[in-house]
């Protein structure tokens, strides 16, 4: 079955949304714990998809779903990304803020490689959005004499004052280490904070003493 023309290119995107619609690896995370959403193209013919930012975060807030953006910071939208018959899109996620959440997808028919994911260049254009998922406060804990540790129990460490430790005052302990692990959210005025005292980005999370 081939699809040329938008009446087709609507007709193929309801399928996709009623039957293929992106699934999390998880229905349940801890503040900041990474994860992974897949969207199949189940379809007999390419699919596109933003060019930066594949979907955005939405979270219920009370009967409504209310946008609250992306991961990257997108200077240009790029080019439609297509996804071919089959295939599929992984892509990474970080669980923000406790509470309930889904992520929308904005997908595309008959779209042109060399321009964004909009009316215009596209035959058709559609939404899906993955189940709902449940963010949890993080079992991590702050820990240290000055507490600058977070880790994964309250932890104790040499009082030893640093100028830098007054950096993790206003910062969050969560799972936004390596795989998972506990570890302070590298915000980007956590890391300026740090920069100031000479401290490297890398080590936003001390090491807990052994």
């Amino acid at each position: 079955m081939r699809f040329g023309s938008a009446i087709s290119w609507a007709a193929a995107l309801a399928v996709l949304l009623a039957a293929c619609a992106p699934r999390t690896d998880r229905d349940r995370y801890e503040v900041g714990e990474p994860g992974v959403v897949t969207l199949r193209n189940q379809l007999d013919a390419t699919l596109y998809l933003a060019g930066c930012n594949h979907f955005d975060y939405q979270k219920r807030v009370g009967a409504e779903w209310v946008s609250q953006g992306g991961d990257l910071a997108c200077v240009w939208e790029g080019f439609a990304e297509p996804l071919p018959p089959g295939a599929a899109a992984a892509d990474p996620i970080r669980a923000r803020e406790p509470g309930i959440w889904r992520l929308r997808y904005e997908v595309g028919g008959g779209c042109s490689e060399t321009a964004p994911l909009e009316r215009g260049a596209c035959e058709a254009l559609g939404e899906t959005v993955s189940n709902e998922f449940e963010v949890v406060a993080s079992s991590c804990r702050v820990g240290g004499c000055s507490g600058e540790i977070c880790a994964e129990e309250p932890l104790a460490s040499p009082c030893i004052w640093r100028p830098e430790s007054a950096c993790y005052r206003a910062a969050s302990c969560g799972r936004f280490g390596a795989s998972g692990a506990c570890g302070w959210e590298p915000t980007p005025e956590l890391l300026a904070c740090l920069s100031q005292f000479g401290v490297a980005p890398g080590a936003a999370t001390p090491e807990a003493p052994r």
